[in-house]
């Protein structure tokens, strides 16, 4: 597992970004302290020594503006050590320094002004370090009731994947010198079938023996024999395509004629019907 990004916060930018995503973590460890008046400042709290005037105490204000970066606090782990997320929600601190949110923004102005001094003099009276640090997401523990699903989704991911497979092997061996010709002696196979009679009984027996050889692979499709059987294929389609085509145009010759008759006839009924009833008349 991959080290968690640590680095030192810097002091000379008013703003800076962290890569978080919205509910994801970031720990603040560390603590400054001033050389003028002797405070120690964390990242949300500054500690005033029992002989500062006024006596001891603690602010609630550190370095950082947190909740104006997009960052909310979640827990304190000790009095150097902070716990905080990012919201998602807007940072008003980081559009106004012109940061992606969310962002680490310092008090440095306030904390200075504080003190009467300009932010440089207060930044260079500090000694030590804040360290952030951003673990990796954890993942959160599967539930016992999602499981299955889960396995379901996984087996029906794996048996789409197997089919995937399947087709481009079986697509890769279609489009291969090989795959060709078998497929040109099957589609003459079948062709074969639906044409006349005559034509099929000699050519059917010869035709499955040769299918029978291209899928054992005693022909090897790519050389010249493999060339020479792939030229009698389509010559032996060529023809039973004109076989068939002939016999259905004898066909439709047949049908043409009978309809024909079967109009005349029905002329001539016609013309008799009519000159009767012209005598009746």
């Amino acid at each position: 597992m991959p080290d968690p990004l640590k680095f030192s916060l810097r002091l000379d930018q008013v703003a800076q970004h962290v890569d978080v995503q919205p509910g994801g973590e970031i720990i603040l460890r560390g603590a400054l302290t001033s050389r003028r008046d002797g405070s120690i400042i964390t990242a949300d709290t500054t500690t005033w020594p029992a002989g500062a005037p006024g006596g001891g105490s603690v602010d609630a204000g550190g370095l950082l503006d947190l909740e104006g970066g997009g960052l909310h606090m979640t827990s304190r782990a000790s009095p150097t050590e902070v716990h905080a997320i990012a919201t998602g929600k807007a940072a008003p601190a980081c559009a106004a320094a012109g940061v992606e949110a969310p962002c680490l923004v310092l008090r440095t102005l306030p904390l200075a002004r504080s003190r009467l001094i300009t932010t440089q003099e207060w930044i260079t009276s500090l000694d030590g370090a804040l360290v952030v640090e951003i673990p990796d997401p954890v993942l959160p523990p599967v539930a016992p009731s999602v499981a299955p699903y889960l396995q379901g989704a996984a087996a029906l991911v794996g048996v789409g994947l197997m089919a995937w497979i399947g087709w481009t092997a079986r697509r890769r061996r279609a489009q291969s010198p090989a795959g060709q010709l078998l497929a040109l002696a099957d589609r003459v196979s079948a062709k074969l079938r639906t044409t006349d009679a005559v034509l099929a009984a000699p050519l059917a027996p010869t035709l499955e023996a040769a299918r029978k050889a291209l899928k054992d692979r005693r022909v090897d499709a790519s050389s010249v024999e493999g060339k020479r059987v792939a030229e009698v294929l389509r010559r032996v389609e060529l023809r039973i395509d004109a076989v068939t085509a002939q016999a259905r145009a004898e066909e439709e010759q047949e049908a043409a004629d009978e309809l024909v008759r079967e109009i005349e006839s029905a002329l001539e009924a016609a013309d008799e019907v009519s000159a009767t009833a012209r005598k009746a008349s």
